[in-house]
């Protein structure tokens, strides 16, 4: 009942997005990080960063330069769902990400629970991760000094936000962009989940979750 609920919470709120109005970027860049921090209040800069860079760049980077990508690939899915049946992800079955909602985070816990075929789910990856073009380094970090400095305005720096902040600037001046979630988050929420592009993730998934 509670995945239900928060299914259609996200549903409503995706509902009453579809239009920005007159809301600047900043101000759609701070709901999005609102959001995170109340859902995830464990999160730190690093894992707002995670959020906002998934969004930009989605998952295609996992299959640049592998032939294998389909095997390689199937082989992680199932070995991390059979570690998510006792490490388990409290998240719902899928939450949109960043300021542009391009992708959605899905709980591998909709495999888990046979609402979503196994197969499934592959395929929507493995389509999310072909159809996605990735943007520049530079336009990414330039989009990211705007959001870290939103968070700044928020008021959420705590500790270890210096620490972060430079280490997510030397990532980038090293011509890189991905990074990992915190250990305080990974021990409190236990994240298992793949990145689904928006128009696959309500096409092929969510059909399977109403």
């Amino acid at each position: 009942m509670k995945r239900f609920i928060s299914i259609m919470l996200v549903l409503a709120c995706a509902a009453c997005g579809t239009t920005t109005g007159n809301k600047s970027d900043r101000e759609l860049i701070g709901e999005a990080i609102a959001i995170q921090m109340k859902d995830y209040p464990q999160s730190t800069l690093k894992d707002v960063y995670k959020n906002f860079f998934q969004d930009a760049f989605g998952p295609g980077h996992l299959m640049s330069d592998a032939d294998d990508a389909q095997e390689r690939m199937s082989n992680y899915l199932r070995n991390e769902c059979e570690l998510a049946k006792t490490d388990v992800d409290p998240s719902p079955y899928f939450v949109k990400i960043g300021w542009h909602g391009r992708f959605y985070r899905v709980n591998l816990s909709v495999i888990n629970e046979g609402k979503v075929p196994f197969d499934v789910f592959l395929s929507a990856f493995m389509e999310s991760a072909k159809i996605f073009v990735l943007p520049e380094i530079e336009d990414w970090s330039k989009e990211w000094s705007v959001i870290e400095d939103v968070f700044k305005e928020g008021g959420y720096e705590g500790s270890g936000f210096s620490e972060d902040s430079t280490a997510i600037r030397n990532l980038l001046d090293n011509g890189e962009y991905v990074s990992h979630h915190s250990e305080q988050y990974e021990k409190a929420y236990h994240p298992h989940y793949r990145l689904i592009e928006k128009s696959v993730f309500e096409d092929k998934i969510l059909p399977l979750l109403r």
